[in-house]
């Protein structure tokens, strides 16, 4: 009777222990916010001071994912807006009873600078890439229609496809900001166009143009830019021009010309000598600037080429690899061009 006794004792002792020292799962993660100190931002995580944790955080391009192991059982977190306009979203997961993962995703793609772990924190600081500003002109419209292919089709129509084709695809990789001179079939004069141009205060400027030639076997790309100073016959009095700085966004616009010209042999056929000069007032813009002859529609073969997406697709990824580039970002995979 007396060990009956000590068993029901000691099962009753037991459940009153256990019950005494298990818990609910637990709200850990008091708070999430974004602040911004001078140019940098801060992504901060506050914790329940009576909770420990162990951290791993993995950065990305343009977010962050934080795997977190507690000292106990955790309770998902109930997610809340960040009031940011740079925030796209966040949210927190549950994958084991102590563990949770967070993952936020930001609208900009950003270099990380510091990851520091207090007792109760994680702060995770960045700062957003700044996006290059490229300009791209559409040759010719409206009134203007520029050559006309041996199909029947105009320049001005090839060229503002072939535009607006290139500016979404610098937009998709996020690090770029893009202009149209022109989005439609519209006119617009050169002063206009150069107008426009500079008001942009861009940091490129690419026109697009297709060639014609009397010679209907003449085909492929050429990419121009402006002649050395004592070349120019279109002003007179050349002493007026700031010779260093006249060379120096010279020798920017003929290294983006020579990196676009090594990637197009993998897209189209390039004519002989393709890196040429001309006194074009399109060139003449305050940046660096090309214009590229993206093939002669006067040639039955380019003129196909030229209404060919898998042909603009080839064209437009050589023209974002070099610009990807001329502005230092060589992550990329240019064998995709062949």
């Amino acid at each position: 009777m007396l060990s009956i006794l000590r068993i029901i004792f000691f099962a009753v002792f037991l459940l009153v222990t256990q019950s005494a020292y298990s818990e609910d799962p637990k709200q850990v993660v008091k708070k999430v916010y974004l602040k911004k100190e001078r140019e940098r931002y801060f992504l901060c995580i506050d914790f329940d001071e009576k909770t420990s944790f162990t951290p791993r955080v993995h950065t990305l391009p343009n977010g962050v994912k934080v795997l977190l192991s507690f000292n106990r059982e955790v309770a998902a977190p109930n997610a809340r807006k960040i009031s940011h306009n740079i925030i796209k979203g966040y949210f927190f997961e549950k994958f084991s009873p102590s563990s949770l993962m967070f993952i936020v995703a930001l609208k900009e793609n950003v270099t990380f600078i510091s990851k520091v772990y207090t007792k109760n924190s994680i702060k995770i600081g960045f700062s957003i890439n700044k996006k290059h500003i490229v300009v791209i002109d559409a040759g010719h419209g409206g009134k203007d229609p520029g050559t006309k292919g041996v199909s029947g089709s105009y320049e001005k129509n090839i060229t503002l496809v072939t535009a607006i084709e290139l500016r979404n695809e610098l937009l998709k990789s996020n690090r770029y900001k893009v202009f149209l001179t022109r989005d439609n079939d519209e006119f617009a004069t050169i002063e206009e166009r150069m107008e426009k141009i500079n008001a942009s205060k861009a940091n490129f400027l690419i026109s697009l143009h297709t060639d014609s030639n009397d010679d209907k076997n003449l085909r492929g790309m050429s990419v121009y830019t402006l002649p050395n100073l004592d070349k120019l016959k279109n002003i007179s009095d050349t002493s007026s021009i700031d010779s260093k700085s006249y060379y120096k966004t010279l020798s920017q616009s003929r290294k983006f010309a020579k990196c676009l010209v090594g990637y197009i042999p993998n897209a189209c056929r390039i004519k002989n000598r393709p890196c040429r000069n001309s006194e074009l007032k399109i060139l003449k813009a305050n940046m660096p600037a090309v214009l590229v002859e993206l093939g002669c529609i006067s040639n039955k073969i380019d003129n196909e080429l030229l209404h060919s997406q898998y042909f603009r697709t080839k064209t437009i990824c050589a023209i974002k690899y070099a610009l990807d580039n001329f502005f230092g970002d060589k992550k990329n995979e240019a064998d995709s061009l062949h």
